[in-house]
């Protein structure tokens, strides 16, 4: 039953789609037109040309019972993370295999992730795992802007209950292009490497700072370069090359080297540099740009030393 909902919706997008553009589409035109943020409408249509896309939910059970979108598989954020004490703990090549395979979720086909809405927290959410999967090798990924309450505003068709694919086995090979480690970390703060390290936490965190004269601790030579700052101009309807390279010149006028330099973000918890790893490495393009997954969490838990970080609101 499932499986004739997901065909016939898929079915119903290929022909609306087919009948406004007048031309027979094909896979390859998805994959030219296939970018790592889109609107609901916009995702609606790659679904329509392509049935291999795949959806994977991360809200939690109290959204996903009031409704998904058709073919979606359920895997809750929180399965994506390590223990309370140490979230940013990745699993094992072989462990994120299992939990991939067991979910029938196939790295060499499109996935695209949702979550509830498209605030920041939310928004940094589906980052951690569009992170996890590019690491584990899977290639067309996307995050869909405003999650799912986006796709119901759009009046897109919905399912009761999110699929059950069968499980499949796969095989993981973690890629390290995208994910710094304390060694990076290292090396970028004693200048061995040319680089920055990002502090991606929000504007509310330093103003609390500022009145209670408190200062926020951060990793060494840390710059506060908040998840705000890389939201404000790009979004997934304005993803246009004046708007990146504005985004580019900004990130520059700041002293930050987008040609050899490393780029490592960071945040409290994961959630906020991983955003901003998005935004900087998928949608403008930026070379080098890392995510610390462990996040000053885990930094600090191993004894990772920690300064005051100077910051305004005017970063």
């Amino acid at each position: 039953m499932k499986n004739t909902i997901r065909t016939a919706v898929l079915s119903l997008a290929l022909a609306m789609a087919s009948a406004s553009a007048g031309i027979a589409q094909t896979a390859v035109s998805v994959a030219a037109d296939w970018s790592p943020f889109m609107t609901a409408e916009t995702v609606n249509v790659q679904a329509g040309l392509n049935s291999d896309v795949q959806f994977v939910d991360i809200r939690s059970q109290k959204y996903v019972r009031k409704g998904v979108v058709p073919g979606a598989v359920w895997l809750p954020f929180s399965q994506w993370r390590g223990p309370s004490d140490r979230p940013g703990q990745m699993q094992t090549e072989d462990e994120i295999a299992t939990f991939i395979g067991d979910a029938g979720l196939r790295l060499d086909q499109p996935i695209v992730v949702y979550n509830h809405s498209g605030k920041t927290v939310q928004s940094g959410r589906a980052a951690i795992v569009y992170w996890m999967l590019k690491t584990a090798g899977a290639e067309d990924i996307a995050i869909m802007n405003g999650g799912f309450k986006a796709w119901r505003a759009a009046g897109l068709p919905e399912a009761e209950e999110p699929f059950v694919a069968q499980p499949i086995i796969t095989n993981v090979s973690y890629s390290r292009d995208w994910w710094a480690d304390p060694l990076d970390i290292f090396a970028v703060t004693t200048g061995q490497h040319d680089g920055a390290i990002l502090d991606a936490r929000l504007d509310g965190q330093v103003r609390k700072s500022m009145e209670t004269g408190k200062p926020i601790m951060s990793m060494p030579m840390a710059q506060y370069m908040p998840a705000s700052f890389f939201m404000r101009h790009l979004s997934a309807d304005s993803l246009t090359t004046p708007a990146k390279s504005e985004f580019r010149a900004e990130l520059e006028a700041r002293g930050i080297d987008l040609g050899t330099g490393m780029l490592i973000s960071v945040c409290q918890t994961g959630e906020l540099s991983a955003l901003s790893w998005f935004y900087a490495s998928e949608i403008v393009g930026i070379d080098n740009v890392r995510y610390y997954p462990d996040a000053l969490r885990g930094w600090e838990g191993d004894g990772g030393l920690m300064f005051g970080l100077r910051a305004s609101l005017e970063n």
